[in-house]
């Protein structure tokens, strides 16, 4: 009995990842879909339009065990780093005090320091931040890109319909395997509903704009108490949002919400108020999945069928651990026999 033959269907970074780790274990895996929804711009996949945000530190525990895991082989792997346009600009979390563990090489940071040291403003009383210092943010697409680079078992053509051990092409090939991993972000409910199958996944939107300003210090951010997250995003230049409150949003090209951008500067005015943000662009658009409770992670489904997406935008931070983690389970699966395969 060999290792298994496994169909990851979806060539974003997770199901990219998902492909090498496996093939790196000896398995034989094969990546099925399009690689990729293009370099960031009005629509993109979820790949393409992150953030790139990478930090140890999360409120929840597993999260944050598979964020520090995440961030540890990156900066230990120069040539990973590189490949993923690693930036190191540390990354400043503000929350409440009662939620702030702590995480090796992290400061937390009191209200008034905050304020005194990055400029924000009007902060709720008890809030605190934890302040990584050796954080920052990668490019995800350019990652997924690297590591696509590395299979030599890819398929392009899309995906028609799912089943157990199988996945039919639009091109009317059918291919089989031991096991089948959906890891198509926003396409993956539709997937599984049209295929018969379970699912609570859900398609939210994501979106956030690259905007001009005059200050050039401002880390890598997520804060609680408003829902804004920025990032440094080049010269003069910073990516900020705010999360969406689009449920249920068309994978292919959700249209930007207007409404949410005035907030975003809105809320910007109130917390960075020395920030000055004025848009450069129109706002980056785009869907994922989102899995209750959120994280991405493996999910079995039903017979050989398993979900690998739920991270809903913001995985950048998990994927190296989670894609090693869902390697492991899927070569320990007591499904994983061997079959004939077409």
């Amino acid at each position: 009995m060999g290792e298994p033959r496994v169909l990851v269907v979806g060539a974003g970074l997770a199901g990219a990842l998902l492909a090498r780790r496996l093939r790196d274990a000896g398995a034989e895996a094969v990546l099925i879909g399009p690689h990729g929804g293009g370099p960031g711009g009005r629509h993109a996949d979820a790949t393409a339009a992150s953030g790139g945000l990478v930090r140890a530190f999360e409120p929840d525990p597993a999260a944050r065990s598979l964020a520090t895991a995440s961030l540890a082989e990156l900066l230990d792997d120069p040539a990973l780093a590189t490949a993923a346009g690693w930036r190191a600009t540390g990354s400043l979390y503000l929350l409440d005090a009662g939620t702030a563990a702590g995480v090796a090489g992290a400061e937390v940071l009191t209200r008034d320091e905050v304020a005194r040291r990055f400029g924000f403003d009007r902060l709720p009383d008890g809030t605190v931040a934890v302040w990584e210092p050796g954080a920052g943010y990668l490019d995800p697409d350019r990652l997924r890109r690297s590591v696509l680079r590395g299979l030599d078992r890819t398929e392009t053509t899309p995906v028609a319909r799912l089943g157990d051990g199988a996945v039919e092409l639009r091109d009317g090939r059918r291919l089989t395997g031991d096991l089948v991993v959906v890891a198509a972000g926003a396409w993956t409910p539709g997937l599984l509903r049209a295929a018969g199958l379970p699912t609570t996944l859900r398609t939210k939107h994501i979106q956030y704009a690259h905007l001009r300003t005059g200050r050039a210090d401002l880390p890598c951010f997520v804060d609680e108490t408003s829902g804004l997250y920025g990032r440094p995003a080049g010269p003069g230049r910073v990516l900020l949002g705010l999360p969406s409150d689009r449920w249920d949003v068309d994978p292919p090209a959700p249209a930007p919400d207007t409404g949410l951008a005035a907030r975003v500067l809105a809320v910007a005015a109130r917390r960075l108020p020395g920030l000055d943000p004025r848009p450069d662009g129109p706002p980056v658009s785009a869907a994922d999945c989102y899995s209750d409770p959120p994280g991405l992670a493996l999910r079995a489904v039903a017979g050989t069928v398993h979900t690998f997406t739920g991270g809903s935008g913001g995985a950048a931070k998990t994927v190296l651990a989670a894609s090693r983690l869902a390697a492991t389970a899927l070569l320990n699966s007591r499904s994983a026999i061997r079959v004939p395969h077409g």
